[in-house]
């Protein structure tokens, strides 16, 4: 249909030059000379209108052939998948299971059976929009609302009709799971998922189950609008304060929007130092940028990328943590984890796994840089307030890892500091699971829970680490039940101990003692015991 119309269009382009030839008339004068060259004109006009919606119906019949393209191939993989494992994928989407004589297979099996299903009701959804899209393409030329819209030429007549014509992609489904996102995403032909990230990355950044790299590349490309965003309001607010606008709401918000400015800059800093790209594999990606939906701004950034990782950990972090103060020093952090990790694999025979190490703060820690009074944000650990307020969000950002991983399997490791681990503890008993394999505590005032059952954790896999001067222990000398649930030190959580000592590989390495050590280098340089005790869990080996 394509190249059928796109022959056509030729040949209008062909007849109208030749009515723009014949309508010069030369050496015929007069009133009726000038009556047959405005009849000549009207037709050319006529015919740009015609090249238009020709332009369009083609430009419709290239798109649509190409999604459909797309989604025959998937349904067609999805058929040997379901096939290859006894399954039957029925026209109305759902997928029926064989019964297997080995009942231990039923919950991998069942696992299977919905992620089909999932992906085929998504296939469904997407071509419904794809024939709805051509209808509504159709109706247009029908009643005539594709037109030239005065274009001067008929090339530029085709090129105006196709713009009229073409496909228009599915948003991103909201309040589904990162699974039923990244089918969504799996659905969309290429060129849509391009044109989404071209025209509406403020669509994808921040959406759990979009691929890690598109994400990173619609925060990047939002980074200097946002950054406009942010100015334009600095500017309204300062023009709406009169008499320094002491005490008004007009004041606070406007101190929140120079955070958030500073903030922004700050993420444009990092990016621009060591950006991830094909080319990077080892560079940071913007995972999460959100400057609009709190008190402060919010962002997460790995190192590497989730999606390619065998080992993915997500650090999160607790007290006066935020972008603007705190988040060059975390990620220089997390780049230590992840050497560290990458040399432990190394010396377990494993160097060819890879691994990506997160730095999450899509949350609000409590935060004393100037907008509480003085202790405020100490008083603010004891409540779980904004600890509840960011663990679906956690828990949701775990499942997304492995929605989006090219892996069967990524081992993921939580980690969380202080009041973060209190939102990890609660992120991994937010109702719907999770894949977390591992989880570790450090300088923790609790998480609510005793032990990994609780936290949906297998026996083992949970770690709790409290240097012996760490701050925390002072609001747990009360009991062994604190504000936030059994004080860590005494759950059946595994205890590492980080005092001095050479570890295993044979370096000579500081332990923790203070609350803000655990994940930094010693005076040595090393990573501390508590560093090299975490690169070995989110390695996947025995924490010793």
């Amino acid at each position: 249909m394509a190249d059928s119309l796109a022959k056509r269009v030729t040949t209008v382009g062909e007849i109208e030059g030749a009515l723009r030839t014949a309508g010069e008339l030369p050496g015929w004068f007069g009133d009726a000379a000038d009556a047959a060259r405005q009849l000549y004109a009207v037709t050319v006009d006529d015919l740009r209108d015609e090249a238009a919606v020709l332009g369009a119906a083609r430009q419709l019949a290239v798109e649509t052939s190409s999604a459909v393209k797309h989604l025959q191939g998937r349904l067609a993989g999805l058929r040997v998948q379901a096939a290859d494992a006894s399954m039957t994928i029925h026209d109305d989407g759902s997928v029926t299971a064989a019964p297997t004589p080995d009942p231990e297979d039923d919950e991998a099996r069942e696992d299977l059976r919905k992620a089909l299903e999932t992906a085929v009701k998504a296939l469904i959804t997407q071509a419904t929009d794809v024939d709805a899209d051509a209808a509504r393409v159709f109706d247009a030329i029908r009643d005539g609302k594709i037109t030239a819209n005065d274009a001067g030429s008929m090339e530029e007549a085709t090129k105006a009709g196709a713009g009229q014509g073409g496909l228009t992609p599915l948003e991103p489904p909201a309040g589904k799971s990162p699974d039923e996102v990244n089918a969504y995403w799996d659905a969309l032909a290429p060129e849509q998922q391009q044109e989404l990230l071209r025209d509406r990355p403020d669509l994808l950044g921040n959406v759990d189950g979009i691929p890690s790299p598109i994400r990173h590349a619609a925060n990047v490309a939002r980074l200097d609008d946002v950054l406009r965003q942010l100015e334009d309001r600095r500017d309204q607010l300062t023009r709406q304060i009169r008499f320094g606008g002491l005490f008004t709401n007009e004041d606070a918000e406007l101190e929140q929007v120079g955070k958030k400015i500073r903030d922004v800059q700050t993420l444009q800093e990092l990016m621009a130092d060591n950006e991830w790209s094909p080319s990077n594999l080892n560079g940071r990606m913007l995972l999460v940028m959100d400057m609009f939906s709190g008190e402060q701004g919010k962002a997460a950034i790995s190192i590497g990328n989730p999606d390619d990782a065998d080992h993915v950990s997500v650090t999160t972090p607790g007290l006066n943590t935020n972008i603007r103060n705190s988040f060059g020093s975390m990620l220089g952090e997390s780049a230590a984890l992840r050497d560290e990790t990458l040399d432990e694999l190394q010396r377990a025979g494993r160097g060819h796994e890879r691994v990506a190490t997160v730095s999450w703060l899509d949350f609000e820690p409590p935060d004393s840089d100037g907008s509480r009074p003085s202790g405020w944000s100490w008083l603010e650990v004891a409540q779980q307030d904004r600890a509840s307020d960011g663990a679906p969000e956690l828990a949701n950002f775990y499942r997304a890892i492995d929605a989006t991983s090219n892996k069967a399997d990524p081992h993921i490791v939580a980690l969380g500091h202080s009041y973060g681990s209190l939102t990890q503890g609660l992120a991994l008993q937010t109702p719907g699971g999770h894949p977390v394999d591992d989880a570790v505590f450090y300088g923790s005032p609790g998480f609510e829970a005793n032990d990994e059952p609780e936290l949906g954790l297998e026996d083992g896999h949970g770690f709790v680490m409290q240097g012996e001067s760490d701050s925390i222990s002072y609001g747990q000398s009360l009991g062994p039940v604190g504000p936030n649930g059994p004080r860590p030190t005494s759950t059946d959580l595994v205890q590492l101990e980080v005092d001095d000592r050479t570890t295993a590989d044979g370096v000579e390495r500081q332990g923790a003692f203070g609350h803000a050590d655990y994940p930094r280098d010693g005076n040595n340089g090393e990573l501390r015991v508590s560093g090299y005790l975490m690169a070995r869990i989110l390695a996947g080996l025995s924490a010793e």
